[in-house]
């Protein structure tokens, strides 16, 4: 097959631009994000033209790709560890050029939200997560400090830690990964 046409690919992207920014809208909750992979959609359709049989089959190939897409994009991804989350707001406080505001909103909010979850807590808990997560201390040194031991330390750590992602999971972007 030869090269096809300018004209076809405008025409294409008038024609079925729509429904597939709708479909990655819609699989990765985030405009900006489905409005990256409609362009990259479009990019891999027309570095793949000399390898498209049938151009009438353009919009499930369209459909195809980006829903290949957004797989990688989820799969690329990984939880987000509290303690990470902390550094993160840390470091953008320190040079607020370097984040976005939305990062740095979003940051502030994670932040409250977690904070006022570890409230929640008993009072084991609590200390146990206060420690591990915000002061990075280790098991033993908890243990120390406060009279148990590190197998008491760590079922408290993880504890809180359910009870946190269980409360933060829409804000963590983790529907559908066990706890």
């Amino acid at each position: 097959m030869t090269a096809i046409s300018d004209t076809f690919w405008q025409s294409t992207y008038r024609q079925h631009a729509p429904a597939v920014l709708a479909f990655l809208s819609s699989r990765t909750g985030r405009r900006d994000l489905a409005e990256d992979l409609l362009q990259e959609t479009f990019v891999r359709a027309i570095r793949a033209q000399e390898r498209l049989r049938d151009v009438s089959k353009i919009r499930s190939y369209l459909f195809s790709t980006a829903h290949r897409l957004v797989l990688n994009q989820f799969r690329r991804q990984r939880p987000v560890l509290f303690s990470e989350m902390a550094s993160e707001a840390s470091v953008d406080r320190e040079d607020e050029s370097v984040a976005s505001p939305e990062m740095a909103t979003d940051l502030s909010r994670a932040e409250e939200r977690l904070r006022a979850v570890v409230e929640t807590m008993t009072p084991a808990l609590r200390t146990a997560f206060k420690a591990a997560v915000f002061e990075h201390k280790s098991y033993a040194d908890i243990a120390r400090e406060n009279g148990w031991t590190e197998g008491q330390v760590r079922v408290n750590v993880c504890r809180a830690r359910k009870k946190a992602i269980a409360e933060l999971r829409d804000l963590l972007r983790l529907q559908g990964a066990s706890t």
